[in-house]
């Protein structure tokens, strides 16, 4: 099933913000794309009116992309993005686990943790992950703002030294549809990186509901922001992750690229479902913990996302899930 340019078949796993921003791309440039989403209502829809995209100028394309429920399974395909929240992973992996060994799987998570998740249903040539920070935010079913611009990393977890020919063409082909996207040689220090990011701009944003660039508006929040990144880069140390200054000024700079974003966590918050924030801050707390280092900021800030999340499914009957 090796695949070449013009023949790659694409499954996007998940219909959220990233998921539809990166279909709507790849189907822009003329890429077979099917979504797959949680509920049929979602894919129906996109059946029956196409996906969206509004661009970083505000201008809007409407294209057509294949699209089926998770409820039918996975489709046929040579690649899977999964662009799935951690908290929806576990339902995938009996899914996943059913993938021919020559399928491959890109994982666009949030946090820590999903590597391990993956690793026990997929081998290690079959499991890549991409690091994103291109933003996006989610106007309907059907419809995908894409709010900032950014890079996608993508890569084994560790380094292999061994050439693959389905994601070589994957990268071919975003990079013809005008991506951005670099391959490493091994992700985990991106995806350190990122936990980092996501751990400082996400909950802060959910709790004060703006965002991000509003973050570095106020003294207050940065310090805020750097008392913070003290907690978690001591933990990435103890875990063989060294963060320094041009880490703390990169989540600066990832604030003011996607001044217009709402978070992730954010958007989850208002719409009263599960956050990320277990395997964001929570991750740190946990490793922290095992490390013999006390990181309560962060803790107060996952019992807090933890409690806005449950009181807001509370008061709109929400569903968890």
């Amino acid at each position: 099933m090796q695949a070449k340019k013009d023949n790659l078949q694409i499954a996007v796993v998940g219909g959220g913000s990233v998921g539809l921003l990166y279909a709507a791309r790849l189907a822009l440039y003329g890429q077979a794309v099917t979504v797959v989403t949680r509920r049929s209502p979602q894919s129906n829809q996109l059946m029956q009116n196409g996906l969206t995209l509004q661009d970083l100028d505000g201008q809007k394309k409407v294209v057509s992309v294949n699209a089926q429920s998770i409820e039918h399974g996975l489709p046929h395909a040579h690649l899977y993005l999964l662009g799935v929240k951690q908290t929806e992973l576990p339902d995938l992996l009996p899914m996943l686990q059913k993938l021919p060994a020559d399928a491959r799987v890109i994982a666009l998570q949030n946090g820590l943790g999903h590597e391990e998740q993956l690793s026990n249903v997929l081998s290690e040539a079959q499991c890549f992950f991409a690091i994103n920070t291109e933003a996006a935010r989610r106007q309907s079913a059907t419809e995908v703002a894409h709010t900032g611009s950014g890079l996608l990393r993508i890569g084994p977890w560790v380094k292999r030294g061994v050439v693959d020919p389905i994601i070589n063409s994957f990268i071919a082909i975003a990079i013809s549809a005008g991506m951005n996207v670099q391959l490493e040689e091994s992700i985990k220090p991106f995806a350190w990186k990122k936990l980092m990011a996501n751990a400082l701009i996400n909950p802060l944003t959910a709790l004060f509901d703006i965002p991000n660039g509003a973050l570095l508006d106020s003294p207050d929040t940065l310090k805020l922001m750097r008392e913070l990144f003290e907690e978690a880069s001591a933990v990435a140390f103890a875990n063989g992750q060294k963060m320094g200054e041009t880490d703390w000024q990169e989540i600066v700079t990832i604030c003011r690229n996607t001044s217009r974003n709402h978070s992730s966590m954010l958007q989850d918050v208002k719409r009263q479902k599960r956050t990320e924030v277990e395997s964001i801050n929570g991750y740190l707390v946990s490793r922290g913990k095992e490390a013999g280092i006390p990181t309560p900021l962060h803790e107060v800030l996952l019992r807090l996302i933890l409690l806005k999340t449950d009181m807001g499914m509370e008061k709109e009957g929400g569903d968890i899930r």
